[in-house]
C-alpha cells in the first residue's frame, strides 16, 4: 500500500521546526503558521481562540491534503496588533484555559466514588490532558519562533 507509516502522523522529522511562520507579502498584518504533525484538533481550537481577540480580523485554518500532517493558520489583524503577537497570545490563553479544564476534571474525579464507573469523565479527562500536552508543545515551540520574527522598521 503506498499510505505512510502511521508514527509519521505524530512524529516531526528532524531539522523541521514544529511551527513555522511565512508573512503574507500581500496584505498588510497578515501572516501563515504552519504546525507539523497537527491536524483539525488543534487547528479548530487555535482558530477558535483566535476569534475572541478583538484585534483579529480573520482567522482560519486548512489542512493541504489528508496525507500531508500539518495544518496552516491564517491570521488577518488590526494595525494594533500583529499576527504573531495573536498567535503567541491565543497559544497562552488555551494553555490557562485547558490548564483549568484538566484541574476542574481532577477535582471531580477525586470527589467520585468509584471513577471506573464513571468512564465518560475519565475519557474526557484524558482527551483534555492530551490537547493540553500539544499545546504546551506549541507553547515551547514560542520563544524559538519569536527569535525568526522579522522585525519592522
Amino acid at each position: 500500500m503506498n499510505a505512510p507509516d502511521r508514527y509519521e502522523r505524530f512524529v516531526v522529522p528532524e531539522g523541521t521546526k514544529k511551527v513555522s511562520y511565512e508573512r503574507d507579502t500581500k496584505i498588510i498584518n497578515a501572516a501563515s503558521f504552519t504546525v507539523e504533525r497537527e491536524d483539525h484538533t488543534i487547528g479548530n481550537i487555535v482558530r477558535m481562540q483566535l476569534h475572541r481577540d478583538e484585534n483579529v480580523l480573520f482567522a482560519g485554518y486548512k489542512l493541504p491534503h489528508p496525507l500531508q500532517y500539518k495544518i496552516i493558520v491564517r491570521i488577518h489583524t488590526t494595525s494594533q496588533s500583529s499576527p504573531m503577537q495573536a498567535y503567541n497570545q491565543a497559544i497562552n490563553d488555551l494553555d490557562k484555559e485547558l490548564d483549568h479544564l484538566k484541574n476542574a476534571f481532577e477535582v471531580h474525579l477525586f470527589l467520585l466514588i468509584g471513577v471506573g464507573k464513571h468512564s465518560n469523565y475519565s475519557s474526557c479527562y484524558i482527551v483534555v490532558s492530551n490537547m493540553l500536552r500539544v499545546v504546551r508543545i506549541l507553547l515551547a515551540g514560542l520563544p524559538e519562533l519569536l527569535d525568526n520574527f522579522p522585525r519592522h522598521a
